[in-house]
C-alpha cells in the first residue's frame, strides 16, 4: 500500500511539473514531424493531477 502511495505521488508530481511528457508518451510517438500538445491539454492535465493528488491526501493518505 505504501509503494502504491509513493508511486501515485511521484506520477502526479511528474504530471504537474512535466505534463507534456505524458502527451509525448501517449500520443507523440504516433505523429510524424513536429507536434506539440495544446495549451488546453497542458492546463487540464495539470489541474486534474492537482485535484487527484488533493483527493489522495484527503481520503487515502490518512489510511496509511
Amino acid at each position: 500500500m505504501v509503494g502504491f502511495a509513493i508511486l501515485f505521488i511521484a506520477l502526479s508530481l511528474i504530471n504537474i511539473f512535466f505534463p507534456s511528457l505524458g502527451w509525448y508518451t501517449r500520443y507523440g510517438w504516433m505523429v510524424k514531424g513536429d507536434s506539440e500538445p495544446s495549451k488546453a491539454y497542458l492546463v487540464i492535465s495539470r489541474v486534474s493531477s492537482i485535484i487527484m493528488l488533493l483527493l489522495f491526501f484527503i481520503f487515502f493518505f490518512p489510511m496509511l
